[in-house]
């Protein structure tokens, strides 16, 4: 579990929340959604955002609906916390 810290609560399920905290992903939603990573022509991982932020409401347990008030610094920050279920060792995810 990756938690995220947000700048701007937002409303999901009827509770003002101020932190999601993500969920690692099953095989079954990275074979729906696809993988969030991508790798430029440089050899460059990067953040795949169209495909992370598909994550969001999936890894947070909330509905989309709840995702429209987020502002862009905390859907990149939860694009780059999707990010590290990739590409970081699961047993760093947990000492970081």
């Amino acid at each position: 579990m990756i938690p995220i810290s947000l700048s701007k609560s937002i409303q999901a399920h009827g509770e003002e929340l101020n932190t999601l905290e993500l969920q690692e992903p099953t095989f079954e939603q990275i074979q729906r959604l696809g993988l969030p990573v991508s790798m430029d022509l440089n050899g460059n991982f990067t953040v795949n955002a169209q495909a992370a932020i598909k994550y969001i409401p999936v890894l947070a347990s909330i509905p989309p609906s709840s995702l429209k008030d987020l502002g862009a610094y905390d859907m990149n920050n939860l694009c780059w916390g999707i990010y590290r279920f990739f590409m970081i060792p699961p047993e760093s995810l947990t000492n970081g």
